[in-house]
């Protein structure tokens, strides 16, 4: 397994050198790796996808427990070492490809139901979780490595300034649980930051149930948009969400929601509610106009 030591030659060798602002700090503490491969329950002959290989630390420590890792990186010159690195194994399969660009789904197919376990770039972190959210019935968990700080926020209780779109996302939809902490001595070159292993599940029966998730992500992101306003004020902004505002108050009304708190307050439960009544408001309307009466059962 590589240590700072070999992973120093092989940059030299290479002609290669960590890029900052692409996030590529590589864990070399085998401790660390242990306890990653050991959390994330790595078995043999299991299919395992890794977002950002980088020079293949983790990818090697999930191979010798012969798992059947499916790597990504983007960087050309660690792709290059990689496929020199594994040019002989029968359980690593390398992907040269930018994940937030990647097609999960046609891997998914082939495979089933992924399950990543990586050390993801910091610098492009929120986004890739973003993209799990949108296309999680293709995913049944992950296990990924974060700046301690975007970390809480997965987790962070509403209200406080933590809490944000991916928390309420997340509550809704996944089981989060953070794991350790990994200090920056563990990595080459170490961050200024302390990484975080998060554990994230799931589930066939997610924790709140909503009928429409593509609406309630917009719900989400539009009252987030302006944190200090009230859901009144931010949610004046109709486009983004696709029906009228006094649509939005007749459903605010039906599900219990006071248009005058602002979003930050409002519980993973409360935006799945109140989505699903936004997402009644079509339908029913839909179906008075074929009645002749142009009205909403959810006015009151």
């Amino acid at each position: 397994m590589s240590t700072a030591t070999e992973i120093k030659r092989i940059f030299r060798n290479h002609g290669l050198a960590p890029k900052k602002w692409m996030g590529q700090n590589l864990l070399v503490d085998r401790m660390y790796l242990h306890k990653i491969v050991q959390s994330a329950e790595i078995r043999s002959g299991e299919p395992v996808v890794e977002v950002g290989a980088g020079l293949g630390v983790l990818t090697e420590a999930m191979a010798s427990q012969g798992a059947e890792v499916w790597a990504l990186e983007v960087d050309s010159g660690f792709f290059q070492v990689l496929e020199e690195k594994f040019s002989g194994s029968n359980h690593v399969n390398l992907i040269h490809a930018d994940a937030l660009k990647f097609d999960f789904g046609h891997l998914f197919h082939r495979i089933g139901k992924l399950r990543i376990v990586a050390n993801l770039p910091y610098n492009i972190s929120s986004r890739l979780i973003f993209m799990f959210l949108e296309n999680r019935e293709l995913f049944s968990s992950l296990h990924i490595l974060l700046q301690k700080e975007v970390a809480e926020r997965l987790l962070a209780e509403s209200g406080t300034k933590d809490y944000g779109i991916l928390t309420v996302l997340l509550g809704v939809s996944a089981k989060v649980e953070i794991l350790f902490d990994i200090p920056p001595s563990a990595f080459f070159p170490s961050p200024d930051i302390v990484s975080t292993l998060v554990a994230v599940q799931f589930p066939d029966i997610p924790p709140v149930s909503v009928q429409d998730a593509r609406l309630l992500t917009r719900l989400v992101k539009a009252s987030f948009a302006s944190r200090r306003k009230t859901l009144r004020n931010a949610l004046r902004n109709t486009s983004a969400i696709g029906v009228s505002f006094d649509l939005i108050r007749n459903a605010a009304e039906h599900a219990g929601v006071d248009l005058m708190r602002r979003g930050e307050t409002l519980s993973p439960a409360e935006f799945a509610r109140f989505a699903d009544a936004l997402n009644a408001v079509p339908n029913e309307t839909e179906r008075a106009r074929g009645q002749g009466a142009p009205r909403s059962t959810l006015k009151t």
